[in-house]
């Protein structure tokens, strides 16, 4: 076998970053480390707070009023609150932890399909080749073809979720759109409600940010217009055998001699607000609310253009539809067993089952009631407090230990907010991204990157001396024969062998 720079890839030390897991190494990754901590979003409450106890504390040492209470109260209190932010971070962690199982599912089904697609279905489209070789030329590149599309249809369905599960409608994202715009448009409902309609925080979505590119652009007076309308689904017989699928998206743009739409950039954070840290919500400035209203009613007018334009909300179960028609063809052409088909379905059961769970994650959130209560409950903690530490006797030291204490219990409330919804761009949340580019496309791209060969061109070769004897491959020990293949295999174990036929001699016993 000839060598490639792939081959490399079993010879070669990968790249290392060695302060991924040392943040205090780097003083610019020891900055990300902390701005992804509680202080940073819970720092104007400390500062109230430190404000207050610093209040009462001079009220009661410069003035004889004694604003003081029993530690017995707090002492219940606090018993009692430890009790449910425990639960409250325990339930958010656990959705945490089953959100990153379940991409974990997603990329074991993503490489079991590539494997079973590349490898275990032949490059033909009949049971029976045809007798002319250019005929058969051409239906074996044709094969190929299905075969590579189908398996970076599992990429475009981790891809999809991604996008999916941060509230991000349509294809037109860098990293999607060039993996579905060929196929059509099935117009399935999202599982998602929006976050208006159903009461939940399903994360801040990028169309809040200003800089957010829609798959609706509207251009100056000066440019030419772009029409971001797709066809229909065509329900003839021979719809998916036609070069017109109707979600090929029909965009005539006449700038610059492309043609090809705007697209959002595949990681659009929104930017950071400085209200966005402020926990009273009641004191954002009536402009603000009129910004954040606008921004509700623009979301909302982007979800009914995208819908008028024939783009379904759930693109990835679209994805799952047609590659369940990929098997389908499979099946009619018989070109493969059942148990490879069972495999097949199998894998792509397991993509369905993750996407349906994720919706359950992102749809099943902590109560409201709930929430809020432990949010009233802490907070009247933490306002009491102070006039239990000075009549203990803590004098000035109310103030630091006031801090302290209302630094872990509002950090551990914070943190069972932030993590209850793992999928969106907060510094804690999972990085999709990594999984969707630096796992699942990259391992896709190295298993089509060439054909995999027999074990006739790689196992029959001097470079596999590990049978027995150093230096002498499997080449060669074919040529030897069998006994002499049993007593290397024998030597292995420190043991001499002889056999006869397809038997050994028995070990004696000890």
């Amino acid at each position: 076998m000839s060598h490639t720079p792939l081959d490399d890839h079993f010879i070669s030390q990968p790249d290392l970053d060695l302060l991924s897991h040392r943040p205090h190494k780097s003083a610019i990754l020891l900055f990300q480390a902390l701005t992804a901590t509680a202080v940073f979003r819970i720092w104007p409450s400390l500062l109230f707070i430190g404000g207050w106890t610093t209040a009462i504390v001079l009220i009661n040492e410069k003035t004889k009023a004694e604003m003081t209470v029993p530690s017995t109260l707090l002492t219940a209190l606090g018993v009692l609150l430890g009790l449910t932010l425990s639960y409250r971070t325990s339930s958010a962690y656990a959705q945490y932890s089953e959100g990153r199982k379940l991409w974990t599912q997603i990329i074991q089904a993503n490489r079991t399909w590539a494997r079973l697609v590349w490898i275990h279905c032949p490059d033909a489209i009949r049971a029976s080749p045809p007798d002319d070789q250019q005929q058969r030329a051409h239906e074996e590149t044709r094969a190929v073809i299905e075969k590579a599309t189908v398996v970076r249809m599992g990429l475009a369905f981790a891809v999809a979720v991604k996008h999916y599960l941060r509230g991000e409608e349509g294809i037109l994202y860098e990293d999607l759109y060039d993996l579905v715009k060929f196929i059509p448009s099935l117009h399935l409902p999202s599982g998602i409600p929006s976050s208006e309609d159903a009461n939940i925080a399903i994360g801040r979505f990028p169309s809040q940010n200003k800089h957010n590119k829609s798959s609706s652009i509207t251009l100056n007076s000066n440019q030419n217009s772009i029409s971001t309308e797709l066809k229909p689904l065509n329900t003839s017989k021979n719809s998916l055998n036609t070069s017109t699928l109707s979600i090929k998206n029909e965009i005539e743009i006449k700038i610059k001699n492309k043609n090809r739409p705007i697209l959002n950039p595949s990681r659009n954070p929104p930017k950071f607000r400085f209200s966005e840290t402020f926990p009273f919500k009641w004191l954002v400035t009536k402009k603000q609310r009129y910004k954040a209203q606008g921004r509700i009613l623009m979301k909302e007018k982007m979800r009914k253009e995208r819908n008028s334009g024939g783009v379904g909300q759930n693109v990835p179960l679209e994805i799952t539809m047609f590659m369940s028609c990929f098997i389908s063809i499979l099946q009619k052409r018989k070109l493969i067993d059942v148990p490879t088909l069972n495999s097949l379905f199998s894998s792509l059961y397991l993509m369905s089952e993750s996407l349906s769970n994720l919706e359950r994650i992102l749809t099943t959130p902590i109560p409201f009631t709930y929430s809020a209560h432990i949010w009233e409950v802490t907070w009247i903690y933490c306002l009491v407090l102070p006039f239990q530490l000075y009549d203990s006797g803590f004098g000035w030291i109310t103030i630091p230990a006031v801090l302290i204490t209302s630094y872990i219990v509002l950090g551990f409330a914070e943190i069972g907010s932030e993590i209850e919804n793992p999928f969106g761009y907060d510094k804690n949340d999972l990085n999709l991204d990594f999984f969707t580019n630096n796992i699942i496309r990259e391992e896709l791209a190295a298993i089509t990157a060439r054909p995999f060969s027999t074990p006739d061109e790689w196992i029959f070769v001097k470079e596999n001396d590990t049978l027995g004897r150093v230096g002498v491959g499997a080449d060669e020990l074919l040529e030897r024969g069998l006994v002499e293949v049993r007593n290397s295999l024998a030597a292995l174990s420190g043991e001499k062998a002889q056999h006869t036929g397809l038997r050994g001699r028995a070990r004696s016993p000890v």
